[in-house]
C-alpha cells in the first residue's frame, strides 16, 4: 500500500509532456470574442442630460455632442471630453464658503480674500468688497481649447473690472445707492472681457455680498452713516408736513378765491339786473307819469303801512302837530 502520511513524496510534474494541441483551435474564436467585447465597450459612451461632449479625433476637435447613447472609433483614436454645461458654477471673492447647506459655514479671513476684497474708491477710500459671480458652460469646445485655465481667468477679469468700478465711484455711492449699478456693470464688462479671450463662458449674474469699510475705521463710518440717516429722517418728516399742509393751504385759497369770484358775479348780475328793473319801470313810467307815479306811491304805502303800529291821517291845512301827536315827556322818551 502506498505510503499518505505527511511525508509522502509529491510526483514530479513535467509541463513540456503536457499537450496544448487540443486547445489551439479554440484560441482564435477566443481572441476574436474578446476583440469584439473590447472594440463594443469602448465603441460607446453616454452623455448625462445636464452635460455635452467633445469628441478628439486624433487629438484634432471634431464635433460637440448633447446628452444621450453616442459611438465613437475605439482604441484610442477618438478621446471625449465631457463638461457640465447646465450647471451653474460659483467663484466667490473676498470670502470662502467651507460648507454649504442649511447652516453654511462662510471664511471671511481667508488669505487670498483679505487682498481681493480691499479696493480704492474714487474719492481715496478704502473700501471691503466681497461679491459672487456665477456663470455656466456656454460653448464646451471654447472652455476646453482656447484658455490654459478658464477659472483663473475669470477670477482675473473679475478683479480688474470690479477694482475699476469701485474706483470711479466714491465711498458712499459704493455703499449705498452705486451697487446696483456696480452689479449692472460688471456683469456687462466681465462678459464682455471673456468673449474677447473665447472662454465659452456665459455669465449668469454678479451679487455683491457685502461693501464696507476697512475694520479700523468702521465705528467712524457707522458713526457718519447713523447721522445721515438721521439728516435723512428729519428732511423727510419736514417733506411730510410741507406736503400735508400745503395742499391744506392750497384748498383754503382756492376756495376763497372761488368764494370771491362767486360774490362778484353775484354783485355784478345783481345789480346789471336791479338796473334792468329799474330801466323798465322808467320806460313804463315814460308811457304814463301820472298813473305809474301814482302805482308806484301806492305799492309802496301797501308795503310800508302794515309795518306801522299807528296812523295819523292830518290835514294838510293844520298849523301844527304837536298837540295833536301828544309829543310829552313820556313819549319822547319812549
Amino acid at each position: 500500500m502506498p505510503d499518505y502520511g505527511p511525508r509522502r513524496k509529491q510526483p514530479d510534474i513535467n509541463f513540456e509532456q503536457i499537450s496544448l494541441q487540443p486547445l489551439k483551435k479554440f484560441l482564435p474564436p477566443i481572441i476574436m470574442l474578446i476583440f469584439i467585447i473590447i472594440s463594443g465597450y469602448s465603441a460607446f459612451y453616454t452623455v448625462k442630460a445636464n452635460e455635452e461632449a467633445v469628441v478628439l479625433r486624433f487629438g484634432k476637435y471634431k464635433e460637440t455632442v448633447g446628452p444621450g447613447l453616442h459611438t465613437k472609433i475605439p482604441y484610442g483614436i477618438d478621446k471625449i471630453l465631457k463638461g457640465e454645461v447646465k450647471t451653474i458654477y460659483n467663484e466667490e471673492f473676498g470670502f470662502r464658503t467651507r460648507q454649504r447647506g442649511t447652516t453654511s459655514i462662510v471664511d471671511y479671513e481667508f488669505p487670498a480674500a483679505q487682498e481681493e476684497k480691499l479696493m480704492l474708491t474714487a474719492d481715496l477710500n478704502c473700501a471691503e468688497v466681497n461679491w459672487v459671480i456665477r456663470y455656466k458652460i456656454k460653448a464646451l469646445e471654447e472652455y476646453f481649447f482656447n484658455v490654459r485655465d478658464v477659472r483663473e481667468t475669470i477670477r482675473g477679469i473679475s478683479q480688474s473690472v470690479m477694482r475699476t468700478l469701485v474706483g470711479d465711484l466714491s465711498i458712499d455711492e459704493v455703499l449705498t445707492i452705486g451697487r446696483i449699478e456696480i452689479e449692472q456693470m460688471a456683469k456687462e464688462n466681465i462678459q464682455k472681457g471673456l468673449d474677447e479671450y473665447k472662454c465659452g463662458i456665459s455669465i449668469q449674474s454678479v451679487l455683491l455680498k457685502g461693501v464696507d469699510p476697512p475694520l479700523a475705521v468702521k465705528d467712524a463710518f457707522n458713526a457718519v452713516n447713523q447721522a445721515i440717516q438721521n439728516k435723512d429722517k428729519i428732511i423727510n418728516e419736514a417733506e411730510g408736513q410741507k406736503n400735508k399742509l400745503l395742499p391744506a393751504a392750497e384748498g383754503k385759497k382756492e376756495q376763497a378765491i372761488r368764494e370771491a369770484e362767486g360774490y362778484y358775479v353775484r354783485r355784478i348780475n345783481r345789480a346789471t339786473g336791479d338796473v334792468k328793473a329799474f330801466l323798465a319801470v322808467y320806460e313804463e313810467y315814460k308811457k304814463a307819469e301820472d298813473v305809474t307815479r301814482r302805482r308806484l306811491f301806492l305799492e309802496t304805502m301797501a308795503d310800508v303801512l302794515p309795518k306801522c303800529e299807528k296812523l295819523y291821517i292830518i290835514d294838510k291845512d293844520l298849523k301844527g302837530l304837536l298837540p295833536i301827536l301828544g309829543l310829552n315827556e313820556e313819549g319822547m322818551k319812549k
